[in-house]
């Protein structure tokens, strides 16, 4: 099991302009840990410090504050593809950004292993609670209850919008990933409320998305395994087995370089002339 890591984030969810504002910042040669980032960023010293946090947990800046390539490619005012996130298959990327960073433990665990264990994908906060608590434990990874108990609150906030009163509901439709509709209440017990996380064929995912993702995850690769595509890609965004399949045929008749084989049982696609990945990516913005 990878390393697991949990709270950086002040408390605070990460909003949907946050992402672009860190990294105009950063743009600048600026750094977080300058004194007037507070007046630079419009924020309190917390947010300035969540800011940071979320940057690095979405791939945006490396440790040394430096921008990635991915992120000049989405971001720069310039040249990015879509600075102000209008692009919904922008926002899948950034989720799976999220989750492959493991900057952030909660996001891939809950994705990739805990919805595996509950009957329909559907959780408590205190069920969540207790397998983070058993997860951190045999990972040898020391953490305060509390301090996972924020992780789950800024977890839900970051998917789903509470009932609340208007000055709540706004903070919350600030939120980045509410528009994905990934996570949905689905009544209230006395143990608490019943979340679900909502799997299905997600064919709202572009597909050039999903070729960027399979040529980003294998590099060079011209055989990759159908069940490879799904734990690493699939699975990341609560994708179903038939949904994975929908996607690659799509891409495969799409991509005359992409052949789908399903021989013996064994299900793979095979890239000839393997295609820039970044090319593919464009293609889905200038489409």
């Amino acid at each position: 099991m990878n390393k697991l890591t949990f709270t950086g984030h002040e408390t605070f969810h990460c909003r949907h302009f946050w992402l672009k504002k860190g990294y105009d910042y950063l743009s600048k040669g600026q750094s977080f840990k300058n004194p007037d980032a507070v007046t630079a960023l419009g924020v309190g010293k917390n947010m300035v410090m969540s800011i940071n946090f979320w940057l690095k947990a979405f791939g945006i800046n490396d440790q040394e504050d430096q921008a990635t390539v991915f992120a000049d490619k989405i971001f720069d005012s310039n040249t990015g593809y879509d600075p102000f996130l209008e692009y919904e298959g922008t926002l899948w990327l950034l989720h799976y950004k999220l989750l492959d960073t493991n900057l952030a433990s909660i996001y891939p665990l809950v994705f990739k292993e805990f919805r595996k264990s509950r009957v329909n994908s559907q959780f408590t906060t205190q069920q969540l609670l207790r397998y983070l608590l058993r997860t951190a434990t045999n990972n040898e990874t020391s953490i305060a209850e509390n301090s996972l108990k924020n992780d789950i609150k800024v977890f839900i906030k970051t998917y789903y919008i509470a009932d609340k009163n208007i000055k709540d509901m706004e903070d919350d439709l600030s939120s980045i990933f509410i528009d994905l509709n990934l996570i949905t209440k689905v009544t209230d017990t006395e143990e608490g409320s019943v979340f679900q996380l909502k799997v299905s064929e997600r064919p709202e995912i572009p597909k050039e998305i999903f070729y960027f993702l399979i040529l980003d995850n294998f590099p060079e690769f011209t055989s990759i395994s159908f069940d490879d595509i799904q734990n690493n890609i699939g699975d990341v965004f609560a994708c179903s087995t038939e949904g994975t399949e929908l996607k690659i045929q799509e891409i495969s008749e799409t991509f005359k370089e992409v052949v789908y084989k399903k021989d013996a049982g064994r299900k793979e696609i095979q890239i000839k002339n393997i295609p820039s990945k970044w090319d593919i990516l464009e293609r889905y913005y200038n489409a």
